[in-house]
C-alpha cells in the first residue's frame, strides 16, 4: 500500500513539536535508510510505501511511548488537525451535517492511499462507527495512527468522546477494521 509523504511529514512535525528536534533526530537516525531518505526528500503530494509510515511510528512510539500506542494516535490527531485546519473547512463544519461531512472526510480516503475505503457505518447520537475495508496487508501500527485520525476528526465535528475504541482490527486477526466512538456525537 502507497500513501502520501504528508502523513510522514506530519509525523515529523509532530515528533519535534512535542519532544525537540532532538527527539526527531533521534527518530530520523533509528529509522530505515529508505523512510530517512523520503522524508529528508519527499513533498506532501508524493507517495511513498505505508511501511517507511510506520517504521518512523514503530521508532517514535519505541523512543517515546509508554506501551499504550499515544504517541502513534498522537501522530494520527495531529495528521487529522493539519487535514482539518483550514478556513473553508471550518467554516462547512458549522453549516453542515457532521454525519455529512463525515461521510465525505471518509470518501477522500482514496486521495491519501492507494489501496482500501474508509466508510462511515453509523452515526447516531450516542455514537460513530467508521471502517476501513480493502486493504490487502494491514498493519497494527497504521491501525492506530488511524484511532487518533478518527478521533480527532469526530472531535473536530462537534462530539464530545468518551470512548473510542478500534473494536476489530485486521492486523490483529479480526475479520475487519472498525473504530467506535462513544459519547455525545453531533448528528445535525
Amino acid at each position: 500500500m502507497q500513501v502520501k509523504a504528508q502523513g510522514l511529514l506530519n509525523a515529523g512535525k509532530y515528533i519535534e513539536a512535542t519532544y525537540g528536534r532532538e527527539g526527531l533526530d533521534v527518530v530520523l537516525r533509528d529509522v530505515s535508510r529508505a523512510t530517512r531518505d523520503t522524508y529528508e526528500s519527499a513533498i506532501a503530494i508524493n507517495w511513498h510505501p505505508v511501511d517507511e509510515l510506520c517504521d518512523f511510528v514503530d521508532h517514535a512510539e519505541r523512543r517515546f511511548g509508554n506501551g499504550t500506542w499515544d504517541v502513534a494516535q498522537g501522530i494520527g490527531a495531529a495528521g487529522a488537525r493539519a487535514n482539518l485546519k483550514g478556513v473553508m473547512l471550518r467554516i462547512a463544519l458549522y453549516l453542515t451535517k457532521p454525519s455529512f461531512l463525515m461521510t465525505r472526510i471518509a470518501g477522500m480516503w482514496r486521495q491519501f492511499n492507494d489501496e482500501g475505503q474508509m466508510t462511515l457505518v453509523e452515526m447516531t447520537t450516542e455514537r460513530a462507527i467508521i471502517e476501513v475495508s480493502g486493504i490487502a496487508k494491514p498493519r497494527a501500527t497504521f491501525c492506530h495512527v488511524l484511532t487518533g485520525w478518527v478521533g480527532e476528526v469526530t472531535q473536530a465535528l462537534g462530539a464530545e468522546i468518551d470512548s473510542l475504541q478500534h473494536t476489530h482490527c485486521r492486523a490483529r486477526g479480526g475479520t475487519r477494521c472498525v473504530w467506535e466512538v462513544r459519547g455525545r456525537v453531533k448528528v445535525d
